[in-house]
């Protein structure tokens, strides 16, 4: 299940991932981030990734790459809110990508809001 945070605003957006994500989510997801860039220009991204199914924890982490890599001059900064060590430790591997990403414990929520800002 994918649903964007009521905390977004303006050129930062939050979404929660969870459970199951479908493809239609996926599309739905980077549709809703490419508007947000052609209204900002440049956008700053938080993911909250709670008791998501394997399979659609790789889903996402192509996805996201895959978009970054096709929108990396416009997404400045991506935080990932995750408790799950294995998400965790993937996406500090992804931090070697084109866009600056920091990994965040659910508890420390609200510094990846305020780093984003």
């Amino acid at each position: 299940m994918m649903r964007r945070l009521e905390k977004s605003h303006d050129k930062v957006i939050g979404y929660s991932l969870s459970g199951e994500v479908t493809d239609d989510e996926y599309t739905q997801l980077a549709s809703e981030l490419r508007d947000e860039i052609a209204k900002h220009d440049a956008i700053r991204v938080l993911f909250r990734l709670s008791d998501l199914k394997l399979s659609s924890f790789f889903t996402a982490l192509d996805e996201r790459l895959s978009f970054l890599r096709e929108n990396r001059d416009d997404v400045e900064r991506v935080a990932v809110v995750t408790d799950d060590t294995a998400t965790h430790l993937l996406s500090k591997a992804a931090q070697a990508g084109p866009v600056e990403l920091q990994t965040f414990s659910s508890d420390d929520e609200s510094k990846a809001w305020a780093w984003l800002e």
